[in-house]
């Protein structure tokens, strides 16, 4: 009974390998605490990207305002190559000065003023994926989306 306790005293006095095992325990938790960091300020970074495309899609459209396959080019061609986003054709909404929706084709009729017309550009891409176990925490789709008045047709 005795040379156990002693093992146990000399085992417990022992101090070799505990940074070993502090590292082992730390280091794959400050891993994963990095790798969240990256992957969320990679989405940020690439949603950024996102915003001026919509915008040069939108002043397109204040010039060319029925030309939905020009609109698109130009969110496209402001986009940076191979990030795999998905152009939306823009939607557009008709709508008295009060918020009462009315239809667009043919433009319907408010009770005071003139209907007006409102076009929504939006842009969408996959997020970035570092670290596995962030599933449930990162966003399913980054998205950017723009709307303006544009004159009735």
């Amino acid at each position: 009974m005795s040379s156990l306790h002693n093992l146990l005293g000399r085992l417990g006095a022992d101090q070799r390998g505990v940074s070993a095992i502090e590292a082992a325990i730390t280091l794959p938790v400050l891993a994963l605490a990095l790798g969240g960091v990256l992957e969320f300020g990679l989405n940020v970074y690439n949603r950024q990207q996102l915003q001026p495309a919509v915008q040069a899609g939108m002043q397109y459209a204040l010039r060319n305002p029925n030309d939905t396959t020009g609109i698109m080019n130009a969110v496209s061609a402001a986009l940076p190559a191979n990030a795999g986003v998905v152009v939306n054709a823009p939607t557009y909404v008709c709508e008295c000065n009060n918020g009462t929706q009315v239809t667009c084709s043919p433009l319907g009729t408010c009770s005071a003023g003139v209907p007006r017309r409102i076009m929504t550009v939006s842009v969408s891409r996959p997020p970035v994926a570092l670290v596995s176990m962030l599933v449930g925490l990162r966003p399913s789709v980054l998205r950017a989306q723009g709307s303006i008045t544009v004159p009735p047709l």
